[in-house]
């Protein structure tokens, strides 16, 4: 079995070796234990989980909450002629009903789907006459309360032990910190999980963090200059804004198209298959822009305002160098983007996560604010080293 591993790995996934952690996660779950695993944006989560399942028989169910991401898994694995699908709210009833046939024709693999699927009774019932051999919760840190993205739908996920006790899971985030990671493994029900959490410092990104002066776009234009012939992507607080810094960049002769919630899927599409393929350089972007992106040679990341915790920051700037070579972030802030953050978080439906989400805003402020290193400040905050947090708001850097 080891020599298939490593076949499998550079015959299929076309590495020559395995990257830091990847390997023992992958042992594993070939030994058939929960596992809960946390590696930074770009340290290679799918190939933790995909790998092992072409030594094993039977198929991997994958829970994910995002249909986009599930699309972009999925293609990847069929251009590998590894049978893959999905079930979810884009297909209709009939698709899925002839899904289901075909996983229990033993037709795929894998099998996406979103983590409301395990409130059917119906559903449960056809994962009961399949061969199962492990779940994968991938973003498992929407498990967590105490999460930047808690999902009450995760909560349904205590449920895989009752109805699956002898099938193990392997749970993935790029983001957790402490708290978040006991919990998870306790939502899950977990049983005697090995825990990998790669270290959180990316030696490759060079950090800058400054006050924003008006809306930003001479500062932006200046990082650009200084940065020639390099891609990347500029994150946005609204859509209108994403509209507008495209439009601009446009006008000073780069290559730039914005991309967001509002335009059609084709639209959409075509942004992310130009960027993808270099046919421009820079995507102006809401949030919606970047999960499980298959592009490593992203050289900078921007941030024209504050996000909202330092969760979505660093998997955000992960994209950035996922390559290993030198790559940028730039954060421009405001005392005015704390308000604006702050009237979002209070406006939330879900009162349970205001407390959480305006004390996620508050650290994520006096990260900006700090004169520390920021590369030790992430690492206190999802490590727990030994770092003070506490710094005097009136340092700008």
């Amino acid at each position: 079995m080891l020599n298939n591993k490593y076949k499998i790995l550079k015959d299929v996934f076309g590495h020559e070796k395995f990257r830091s952690f990847q390997e023992e996660v992958v042992d594993t779950i070939l030994a058939k234990k929960d596992v809960l695993t946390i590696l930074p944006t770009g340290g290679g989560k799918s190939l933790c989980y995909q790998l092992p399942t072409l030594l094993m028989g039977g198929t991997t169910v994958v829970i994910s909450p995002l249909i986009a991401l599930m699309q972009d898994q999925i293609k990847a694995l069929n251009d590998l002629n590894i049978n893959s699908s999905m079930i979810s709210s884009l297909s209709s009833d009939n698709e899925n009903r002839q899904t289901m046939q075909k996983l229990l024709n033993k037709e795929y693999k894998f099998i996406y789907v979103a983590p409301e699927r395990f409130t059917s009774n119906e559903f449960v019932s056809v994962l009961q006459r399949i061969d199962i051999n492990y779940f994968v919760i991938d973003e498992a840190h929407c498990v967590s309360a105490w999460g930047h993205e808690f999902r009450a739908e995760y909560r349904n996920l205590d449920r895989l032990k009752n109805f699956f006790p002898n099938t193990p899971i392997a749970a993935f985030t790029a983001t957790a910190t402490k708290k978040v990671e006991n919990d998870i493994a306790q939502s899950l029900n977990l049983q005697g999980a090995k825990h990998f959490r790669a270290k959180t410092i990316r030696d490759n990104l060079f950090i800058q963090v400054e006050p924003r002066v008006s809306n930003g776009k001479k500062q932006i234009l200046n990082f650009l200059k200084s940065h020639k012939g390099l891609c990347g992507i500029i994150y946005t607080f609204t859509r209108k804004e994403a509209e507008s810094m495209a439009l601009f960049l446009s006008e000073n002769n780069y290559s730039a198209k914005a991309y967001h919630a509002g335009l059609s899927s084709e639209v959409k599409n075509k942004v992310y298959e130009d960027f993808v393929y270099e046919k421009i350089d820079i995507v102006v972007a809401t949030i919606a822009f970047g999960m499980g992106i298959d592009k490593s040679n992203i050289r900078f990341v921007i941030h024209t305002s504050l996000p909202k915790t330092l969760e979505n920051y660093y998997q955000e700037i992960g994209r950035a160098g996922r390559d290993g070579d030198k790559s940028y972030v730039y954060l421009l802030y405001s005392k005015g983007d704390e308000v604006k953050r702050k009237l979002q978080i209070q406006e939330a439906i879900d009162n349970s996560y205001k407390q959480t989400g305006l004390e996620k805003l508050e650290q994520m402020y006096r990260y900006c604010v700090s004169n520390n290193c920021r590369h030790k400040l992430i690492a206190s905050y999802f490590e727990y080293v030994i770092i003070v947090l506490k710094v005097k708001l009136n340092k700008l850097i």
